[in-house]
């Protein structure tokens, strides 16, 4: 009866076959609630051949869902999760898992607007996905079913609202039928007390040991709380760069990737997802070319960073000197310290002058040719598969 439920209204669902197989796996004193995991991977295993499989899985682990939330907040089995909203919000608050506010909202105006049929629309892989990762747990057990879910990132969003309900009702419509979808932060934190709901944050680490590191405390909070990362390292000196306050030579940019690298690493988004992490360099940094291997699976590792992104800043006076088969002169922006900031001709008049006064040897610096530079890149894009 549980697979010719979930198997409604789809064509190519061989019923009997399913059964046939969920019995075959069965034993001598199986568990009630393993019962229906041996169902669901009797469906999914044939997900490659019958796409309508795929739904059929997904309303039985919903199915499943639905029977372990109602257990959980002490509800009859068969409630509807519209009639489960306000037990499910105290619960929620009672764990110090949901924010009070949501309490403050008109819970039943908000339940009658809940459809539980959109469950329906699930493939397997995505509800597997909400499931794994998004869907509010107690104890490894989750008490959230998709519908309450998508209420709550609604309320969320709009507890700052002037009509909270019915804007929380628009978002829940659009987010219940999949016409639009909030990024991972906003659906793990909206309605919680965190609500930390931006996807992404853009850094720029400023050239003193006291910044580099409270960036990397920055990057480590915002990371707990699912936030991606890109820090521009550009402004940090070159290796064998001058250090005034020591007397001594710099280390470079790359020692301080490795431990941004093992940041993302150590705070994986609250342990629900890998660290998400971009570094940026522009291409006249006299470390580019070490920055350009940080990806490589060979040389040594305390100057790899294998599990964050990196990315140049490409400016057009250097493709110019590329198509024009000329030398790119590689600077350390402790001695050069405008050029950052600057575009266009600006960027390119600046430039010729640091040039100038390099060929004096008054500035650290380093001449390569731009087709050696721009093959290096090349090269590191096709071994690594990384973007630059």
């Amino acid at each position: 009866k549980s697979i010719a439920l979930a198997a409604e209204g789809l064509d190519g669902i061989e019923i009997d076959l399913v059964t046939a197989e969920a019995i075959r796996n069965l034993y001598n004193g199986v568990k009630k609630s393993d019962i229906l995991t041996t169902i669901i991977m009797a469906t999914r295993t044939r997900i490659e051949k019958e796409p309508n499989y795929s739904f059929v899985t997904a309303r039985l682990l919903c199915n499943d869902l639905l029977n372990v939330s109602m257990k959980f907040l002490e509800l009859p089995a068969g409630t509807l999760e519209k009639d489960a909203l306000e037990t499910y919000l105290k619960k929620g608050v009672e764990l110090e898992l949901l924010s009070p506010e949501l309490l403050q909202f008109d819970l039943p105006a908000l339940a009658s607007a809940i459809r539980p049929e959109r469950t329906k629309a699930f493939t397997y892989l995505g509800l597997q996905t909400l499931f794994d990762r998004y869907f509010i747990q107690h104890q490894n057990i989750r008490f959230e079913p998709p519908q309450l879910f998508f209420m709550r990132v609604a309320m969320g969003l709009s507890l700052n609202e002037k009509n909270r309900e019915k804007t929380a009702i628009d978002f829940y419509n659009l987010l219940s039928t999949f016409d639009y979808m909030a990024s991972t932060p906003t659906l793990f934190n909206a309605g919680t007390l965190h609500p930390q709901l931006s996807s992404c944050y853009l850094t720029t680490i400023a050239d003193d040991l006291y910044n580099i590191y409270g960036a990397m405390r920055d990057n480590a909070m915002l990371s707990k709380w699912a936030g991606g990362l890109g820090n521009d390292w550009t402004q940090v000196r070159a290796l064998n760069s001058h250090i005034k306050g020591t007397n001594g030579k710099s280390q470079g940019v790359v020692p301080f990737l490795k431990v941004a690298n093992d940041t993302a690493v150590a705070v994986n988004q609250g342990g629900k997802r890998k660290g998400a992490m971009c570094a940026y360099l522009e291409s006249w940094h006299l470390d580019v070319e070490e920055f350009l291997d940080l990806r490589k699976n060979t040389g040594d590792d305390r100057r790899r960073t294998h599990d964050m992104n990196t990315a140049n800043w490409i400016p057009d006076l250097f493709m110019i000197r590329l198509f024009n088969n000329e030398n790119w002169t590689l600077f350390t922006p402790s001695e050069t310290p405008d050029l950052h900031d600057l575009t266009g001709k600006a960027f390119n008049e600046r430039y010729a002058h640091y040039e100038s006064i390099a060929k004096e040897q008054k500035l650290l610096h380093k001449t390569v040719a731009a087709k050696d530079l721009w093959r290096k890149m090349l090269s590191m894009l096709f071994e690594t598969g990384d973007r630059k």
